[in-house]
């Protein structure tokens, strides 16, 4: 079955995603459930990827970008985003935000004993990953 096929490629990817990006929490602390990956109709050479994230507490990525628009839900616990040349912001459970390209930035959990849980959404560029290592 096609989406079978999908949805295991997208689990890859996300793992290798996951394993590029997190600093503080190992890979075993962080769990990537991919919800869709497909190419969309009438905009050539540009997909939209669902991902459900759930991290530990401790948990940071590298300071990375996006190559897609980036939409995040937070759905328990809450994270900080810190992206270059902006002030810092914290989003808790039942709260959303946008990110855009290309911009640097670094994500975390804002408490040592609680993880959170958000879904990601980005349209962009067909087989780009979700997020690319961007050191300084």
């Amino acid at each position: 079955m096609k989406s079978k096929g999908f949805a295991a490629c997208a689990a890859v990817a996300m793992l290798g995603v996951v394993g590029v990006g997190v600093n503080g929490a190992s890979a075993d602390e962080t769990s990537t459930t991919p919800v869709l990956k497909t190419e969309l109709s009438g905009v050539e050479g540009t997909e939209a990827n669902i991902v459900l994230f759930d991290v530990a507490a401790g948990w940071e990525t590298q300071r990375h970008i996006h190559p897609g628009h980036v939409f995040v839900y937070v759905t328990e616990g809450s994270i900080q985003v810190d992206v270059d040349g902006e002030e810092p912001r914290t989003f808790a459970a039942g709260e959303a935000f946008y990110e855009l390209p290309d911009k640097p930035m670094v994500a975390r959990t804002t408490s040592a004993d609680e993880g959170a849980r958000f879904i990601v959404f980005q349209v962009g560029p067909t087989g780009e990953p979700i997020m690319v290592p961007h050191p300084q």
